[in-house]
């Protein structure tokens, strides 16, 4: 069977029937557009491929019973980006940079903390963002972490710019509101 040859619909439905040449066919079919995504948002040839392969991998190990309400394109696209999403979030982790909290979540704070009173008050506030609903979360780090504006998020996310600034401005309320506590922990530990 020449796969391909078949439309996107069908040779999907081999990769679900466990056919391992239509999967190979599906990679190949997906595997430099997709890579040429991750590579511009991530700049890095290892990275990208890394994200290119999760995605895949994930795809295959989840065919059974992954069932695509979309184009097999648009759904591969989508979860590049989210992967691309998750390398930059735990990059951040690892590489240990401090989320942008300024004016927006710990408002003058960082100015007169003591650095370890500050560290475990990210902690605490990268342990709520984590709380947050998932688009909710998703527009949040975008903002915050990629620094992409309210238009490019739109863009991106496939959403209403007004979406974008509602759950901005939700994101914010909730880590304040959640955050409130542990603020004035750290303002009574650094006045001691």
């Amino acid at each position: 069977m020449a796969f391909n040859e078949l439309t996107d619909l069908n040779l999907w439905l081999q990769v679900k029937q466990d056919n391992g040449a239509a999967f190979k066919t599906l990679f190949d079919r997906y595997w430099e557009k997709l890579y040429v995504y991750a590579f511009n948002r991530l700049k890095s040839t290892a990275d990208a491929q890394d994200v290119v392969q999760e995605v895949m991998i994930s795809i295959w190990s989840r065919r059974a019973s992954l069932d695509i309400e979309t184009t097999l394109a648009a759904y591969l696209h989508t979860a590049v980006q989210y992967e691309v999403l998750s390398h930059f979030s735990r990059a951040a982790k690892i590489a240990g940079k401090s989320l942008e909290y300024g004016k927006n979540i710990l408002p003058g704070l960082s100015s007169y903390m003591e650095p370890l009173h500050l560290k475990e008050l990210e902690a605490l506030a990268e342990n709520e963002i984590t709380r947050l609903p998932g688009k909710m979360q998703q527009v949040y780090r975008l903002r915050q972490e990629q620094h992409l504006s309210v238009k490019e998020i739109s863009a991106l996310l496939n959403i209403s710019e007004q979406t974008v600034r509602n759950q901005l401005n939700s994101s914010y309320q909730k880590l304040r509101k959640h955050l409130k506590e542990a603020i004035l922990v750290a303002i009574f530990l650094h006045g001691n």
